[in-house]
């Protein structure tokens, strides 16, 4: 499976339960395993290939659910405490003579089942483990190390439990971490599997800076994250923000936002903006109560861009002030009040639209028709142009000769009074 991938101790546990049967084949008489000294080290012995698969089996499923929650050293102490307690358990109560993995691999698998059980459903859980443990003493006993099982079952699962209890009360939102990534994906793919491929290949070449998860005791409840806007310093734009679809409607969306909001006024951000879209499935717009969250925090649309992402599918900015951040006075009005349109470059989260590059001039707009008829030998069905607000009134009138229209503004872009207007030129029409 896909996670196993990302999991070092697990993959580290049957590389090497592998390795040792390769090397020393299948533990053949059980006379020579007395003390505990032998056991531990028979730990990674097995009496033939059957049991070493299933083992791995139980170490693949168990670890691939457990050290994307708890990491690889949380995962490493968790292997070691179920096979030295395990170890210890079955030589007390039934005697030497026993090798294998099935600690760690019982161990691993029980907290990675009941971990990853909604908290509602976990005492069911509990109760079918036990189940399976009590048929196991009762009709494979001496065969099998009940004892170990049992001992290593109970650690795996008390920690998925109780590991919790040291941790704060109540859900708060921690630095993303790599061992959150699993989660994070499957959150966002709840409500987008497009999205949930694009943030995971995001996490991957980018990193998780800035970048948040809902915790409440240990579990992952949603995700939400920022980045700094490229050329205004004091402004952010919202990241992936996601919350698990079962927990909706308990205000944790509105908790995320305003903790995030607090993190950004330390750093000085005066205003957020939120890309969105009116995506629709089967007539379900998918993100309709984001846009219902977003609204109730105060964010109001600024922007909206028709037909960007697809021919049926519009491009719409929310804007949020960040109350909390100090305020900064409005900039100097420049001097320039034209344009030179430089090069161009595909959109984001487009297939065909065109983004403009631009510089200020003294005045007058150039090199505009050499970049539109590059954009339409490349097949791009739109171009957009985003400029502050002053040199967009004083190139308004030639724009609009070009083929643009003025679809939107985003206010306070630059500063108090002075906003970032959005021009777009439909590529079709000559």
């Amino acid at each position: 499976m896909r996670e196993l991938s990302r999991c070092q101790v697990t993959v580290s546990l049957i590389l090497l339960g592998i390795a040792v049967y390769a090397v020393w084949g299948p533990a053949r008489g059980a006379g020579s395993v007395t003390s505990l000294a032998d056991h531990l080290i028979g730990v990674f012995r097995h009496g033939n290939a059957g049991h070493l698969a299933l083992n791995c089996l139980l170490i693949g499923i168990g670890g691939a659910l457990t050290e994307p929650r708890i990491g690889p050293a949380g995962t490493a102490l968790l292997a070691a405490l179920c096979a030295i307690l395990g170890t210890v358990a079955e030589l007390t109560l039934a005697g030497p003579g026993f090798v294998g993995l099935s600690a760690i691999a019982y161990g691993l698998a029980a907290h990675g089942i009941l971990a990853s059980t909604p908290p509602d459903r976990r005492g069911y859980t509990v109760v079918l483990i036990a189940l399976a443990l009590t048929a196991e003493a009762l009709f494979l006993r001496p065969q099998i190390a009940v004892f170990t099982h049992i001992t290593a079952a109970a650690i795996g699962g008390g920690f998925a439990m109780f590991g919790s209890l040291f941790g704060t009360k109540g859900p708060s939102l921690k630095p993303m971490e790599w061992r959150h990534t699993t989660r994070v994906i499957e959150i966002i793919g709840q409500t987008d599997e497009d999205d949930a491929v694009e943030a995971e290949g995001t996490f991957l070449d980018d990193g998780m800076d800035n970048m948040f998860v809902l915790q409440d005791r240990g579990e992952v409840l949603g995700v939400i994250g920022f980045g700094l806007d490229e050329q205004v310093p004091d402004l952010a734009w919202l990241s992936w923000t996601y919350l698990d679809e079962a927990q909706t409607g308990k205000g944790l969306g509105g908790q995320m936002l305003n903790d995030l909001l607090g993190k950004l006024a330390k750093k000085g951000i005066r205003k957020i903006f939120i890309e969105t879209s009116d995506y629709e499935e089967f007539g379900k717009k998918i993100y309709a109560s984001a846009h219902e969250l977003y609204e109730e925090f105060g964010a109001s649309v600024e922007l909206t861009v028709p037909a960007y992402h697809g021919p049926r599918e519009a491009k719409i900015i929310y804007g949020l002030d960040n109350p909390e951040a100090p305020a900064t006075p409005a900039p100097e009005p420049g001097q320039s009040t034209g344009l030179a349109i430089t090069e161009l470059h595909k959109a984001a989260e487009t297939l065909d639209v065109a983004g403009l590059h631009w510089t200020e001039t003294p005045g007058g707009l150039t090199g505009m028709e050499q970049q539109l008829t590059q954009a339409r030998t490349q097949k791009f069905r739109m171009a957009v142009l985003a400029i502050p607000s002053d040199l967009s009134a004083a190139n308004s009138a030639t724009l609009e000769t070009q083929g643009f229209r003025r679809c939107g503004d985003l206010k306070d872009y630059y500063g108090t009074g002075l906003h970032q207007d959005w021009w777009t030129c439909d590529l079709t029409q000559k």
